[in-house]
């Protein structure tokens, strides 16, 4: 929502995109100037890992100009959904079927919000399809994040998955005519997002995924989209429509019916299990 609000502020996701990225490097870069030296693999996955979420970004930000806060927030959390669906094929494991019950339902979630806010606009399509995309790539990296990162390497993963995203903007600012914001109406979302949404988030991120497995870390951001459907609804930005209710709500109940433990195991047991398996992962 802050970012769209940017959008109707004349800066283009470009324009932001690049100080957003920029000022979260320069945030984390003093904080965490010691760990710059660290292997080269970590190194090398660090790269990765920005690579990998920096692109999700910026297909979220091109996308949200051509579509509404709250569908933007739906489909960029099916990510979730998404996690269920690659992490059994990348580490080679048999696929749940609720997890393929749970991919129709966001399916048919998506396509009512999409029927709310189509209004025959062909952008429209093109920033949803984008958006999906980048949902994709979250899913990647959440995935890699949970199996490279460790609670002494989190500072080095956070500081070069942040430094990755300014040198991709700034090789791109060249060719994006930038302008540094002019007034507070284009600072503030700068300063929120950069900082707070940039630096801040992406460390806990690092942090709690060094701890806590993907499926569970899934399961706290999945109300990620209903905030941001009540906060564009809040702001005037959108309207309380039988589309967002039924269509939000499917992709919501996709959400936790992908992350939420099957009925033969308790959630403290299943988080114990997963995290026995990290431990043997790291071991061998």
């Amino acid at each position: 929502m802050v970012a769209k609000g940017a959008y109707e502020s004349s800066m283009t996701p470009a324009h932001l995109l690049i100080s957003r990225l920029t000022l979260t490097a320069l945030c984390l870069l003093p904080a965490f100037l010691p760990h710059l030296r660290m292997k080269r693999e970590t190194r090398v996955r660090g790269i990765i890992l920005g690579l990998i979420f920096n692109t999700g970004l910026v297909l979220q930000m091109v996308g949200l100009e051509h579509t509404p806060p709250s569908l933007s927030g739906f489909i960029t959390a099916s990510y979730v959904v998404f996690t269920a669906i690659l992490t059994p094929l990348i580490m080679k494991q048999p696929t749940p079927g609720r997890t393929w019950i749970a991919v129709s339902l966001t399916l048919v979630g998506i396509g009512i919000l999409a029927l709310g806010n189509d209004d025959g606009n062909v952008d429209f399509g093109f920033g949803a399809a984008i958006t999906l995309l980048g949902a994709v790539l979250f899913a990647l990296h959440i995935i890699f994040l949970g199996r490279w990162v460790e609670p002494e390497t989190v500072q080095s993963l956070t500081l070069m998955q942040a430094l990755t995203g300014a040198m991709g903007m700034l090789c791109f600012l060249p060719f994006a005519d930038y302008q540094l914001p002019a007034t507070w109406d284009l600072w503030w979302p700068v300063l929120y997002l950069g900082i707070f949404c940039g630096a801040v988030t992406l460390f806990l991120q690092s942090w709690a995924q060094s701890y806590v497995p993907a499926t569970t870390s899934a399961v706290i951001m999945c109300s990620e989209p209903m905030w941001a459907a009540v906060f564009a609804i809040w702001a005037g930005m959108e309207e309380l429509t039988w589309q967002v209710l039924t269509g939000g709500g499917l992709v919501v109940a996709a959400l936790l019916l992908t992350a939420w433990p099957g009925r033969s195991a308790s959630f403290l047991d299943a988080l114990v299990e997963e995290l026995r398996s990290r431990r043997a992962h790291r071991g061998s």
